[in-house]
């Protein structure tokens, strides 16, 4: 992780720290993810990472504070990875389970006084946002709080600067890695292998990628360029609910 994300983690903050940046823009990141396979050039926790990351560019820029990434949260029973390999996807697979463990971390944040509630899953599929939502709402309802769940990526629109989607393990979340957390993600891994493509990958391929080709099209620029308008777009978001509420 980057040393520049460290003043707005949860974890990493003294009490006096985190009353400081409560008083000053009480918005709290809920990170959520997955532990799963993300191809041969990515670690296990990728979704939860990348999210992470953008989380922080957020509250760098607008204030609030991130909490740890969740990583149990996968939806489904499915198990990426090569034939022949042992299975390491570890998660809750059920919704309801997901659900009640941020109904948790989010009434818990409520009581501690933090206004909106932002949760970002990097495991970009809807039930998993969806049932973020349900949580965030349910927890907020009449508390003079409120809040909103979302894919990572999806305020975003391909254009010339970024002409990248959410995928998986392609080049968007491996760029977010290349840049975010340098080191972890180590793209001589892939190049050594057979590819099914040069292009875009489809999930059923054996590298389990589902996307632009990495090796083509990522870069640690790129992955800067994402997390910074990710989190330009996510902050801005949360500043806007957070004037609402005053307002209300």
């Amino acid at each position: 992780m980057l040393t520049k994300y460290e003043p707005v983690c949860y974890e990493l903050l003294r009490p006096e720290q985190i009353k400081t940046r409560r008083d000053q823009c009480p918005i709290a990141y809920i990170v959520a993810g997955s532990l799963e396979w993300h191809s041969f050039q990515n670690p296990l926790g990728t979704d939860s990472l990348k999210a992470h990351a953008i989380c922080c560019e957020a509250a760098i820029k607008y204030g609030g504070v991130v909490l740890p990434p969740f990583y149990q949260g996968l939806l489904g029973e499915n198990n990426w990875g090569p034939a022949g390999w042992d299975g390491y996807t570890l998660s809750f697979n059920t919704e309801q389970m997901f659900e009640a463990a941020i109904l948790g971390i989010a009434r818990a944040l409520v009581f501690g006084k933090w206004k909106v509630l932002v949760g970002v899953t990097g495991h970009d599929v809807a039930p998993q946002r969806d049932a973020m939502q349900r949580a965030i709402d349910a927890a907020t309802d009449g508390q003079g709080a409120g809040g909103f769940a979302l894919m990572e990526g999806e305020l975003h629109e391909p254009d010339d600067e970024i002409p990248l989607s959410m995928d998986h393990a392609g080049a968007w979340e491996t760029s977010c890695m290349l840049y975010a957390y340098p080191g972890k993600a180590d793209l001589e891994t892939l190049r050594k292998r057979p590819l099914s493509s040069d292009e875009d990958f489809q999930m059923s391929g054996p590298e389990g990628i589902g996307g632009r080709n990495p090796l083509k099209y990522a870069s640690v620029d790129m992955g800067r360029k994402i997390i910074e308008k990710m989190g330009d777009l996510i902050g801005t978001k949360a500043q806007a609910m957070l004037r609402e509420l005053a307002d209300s």
